[in-house]
């Protein structure tokens, strides 16, 4: 049996698949055992005339069953 954990993550991007890209991306530079994401809210600002999506990110892992290995 194993036991997940979630963290919330914002990231930007030109696409919202850019922007839901780059937070598991980080997410997955200090954390290991990803499992699933869902994209809580979604927002956007213009920029030079061009949408710059934000999107908040939470992102599930398996926590370890062993402290120390």
């Amino acid at each position: 049996m194993s036991v997940e954990k979630s963290i919330d993550l914002t990231a930007t991007g030109s696409t919202l698949d850019e922007a839901v890209s780059a937070a598991i991306h980080r997410a997955s530079l200090t954390l290991k055992g990803l499992t699933s994401f869902t994209v809580e809210r979604i927002e956007g600002t213009i920029v030079d005339g061009e949408a710059v999506y934000r999107v908040l990110v939470r992102i599930w892992f398996v926590i370890k069953e062993k402290m120390h290995e």
